[in-house]
């Protein structure tokens, strides 16, 4: 099979989770900066319309892959897919993943471990196979995180302590890498509606939450010129910013206290009982 030329002149982005919501948001970011953009999302009706929507910006450096990053050996199979595009891997932006509220023991045991694996042995795993291609081009990685990652919510006590895993990782491997000229960057945005099924969950938590929201195209700049730049940590919007310094002001027991009394809505939600949970979309929110 002949290899596309342009795969070999290329900058390469790899962006998980690029088929909608944020991961689409900084796939057409990348676009626009002049990057090969390889996509792999669940293989799905986003897949087929986010390839539409990015490819007049794409000037033929847009390739997908469609495949559940959860299943047994899936990382193998996106290293072979690289290797028959011919694609060299630059960037790797980790932005698969999803989260969850709720009362801990009112969601099942397999939506835990899958979001585990999804958003950290995924993650952990692509750096790890793709680091010699990253090392040999002197590229740059983009974790996804959150500004929960310095939170440690109750009610989201899962999903916080993978964002928590994600930002302590990033932060650590950047210290390695930055003698083998690879930049780690972890980007942890606030609250980021993504589907509707998010913003009805924003609109039931009132005006709090959607004083801190964002939309996935006002946080894509500063990410991949982050990225690019080689920052340590992303975050996008002085509010957040803010609400992040006082945390860390806050003397733990009283953040703690505060911090579950603002969402103990979940304490006797029916919505979380296990009888009723329903595994949410990747990416559905990364705060």
């Amino acid at each position: 099979m002949t290899k596309p030329l342009d795969s070999v002149a290329a900058e390469w982005t790899l962006i998980t989770g690029g088929s909608h919501g944020i991961g689409l948001a900084l796939a057409r970011e990348c676009l626009r900066q002049g990057l090969g953009v390889a996509i792999v999302a669940l293989p799905n009706q986003d897949l087929a319309e986010a390839v539409t929507e990015l490819r007049p910006l794409a000037s033929g450096k847009l390739r997908h892959y469609g495949i559940d990053l959860t299943a047994s050996g899936a990382v193998v199979r996106v290293l072979h897919w690289l290797e028959e595009e011919n694609i060299q891997v630059t960037y790797l932006v980790n932005n698969a993943g999803f989260g969850r509220g709720g009362l801990f023991e009112h969601t099942v045991w397999e939506e835990y471990q899958r979001m585990l694996q999804l958003n950290n042995q995924v993650m952990t795993e692509l750096i790890y196979r793709l680091l010699p291609q990253l090392k040999v081009r002197s590229g740059g990685i983009l974790n996804m995180s959150s500004m929960e990652a310095t939170l440690p919510l109750p009610y989201k006590t899962v999903y916080t302590g993978t964002k928590a895993f994600v930002y302590n990782f990033s932060l650590a491997l950047r210290e390695e890498l930055r003698h083998h000229g690879v930049s780690v960057s972890v980007l942890c945005p606030g609250p980021v509606i993504t589907n509707e099924d998010g913003l009805r969950r924003v609109e039931a938590q009132g005006a709090r939450a959607r004083l801190l929201v964002t939309m996935p195209d006002d946080i894509a700049p500063a990410a991949i010129h982050g990225m690019l730049s080689g920052k340590a940590v992303i975050v996008p919007g002085r509010l957040i910013r803010l609400l992040i310094l006082i945390s860390y002001l806050t003397p733990r027991p009283w953040r703690m206290r505060i911090l579950e009394k603002l969402f103990s809505r979940y304490r006797n939600d029916a919505l979380t009982e296990v009888s009723g949970a329903v595994p949410v979309k990747t990416d559905t929110y990364s705060s």
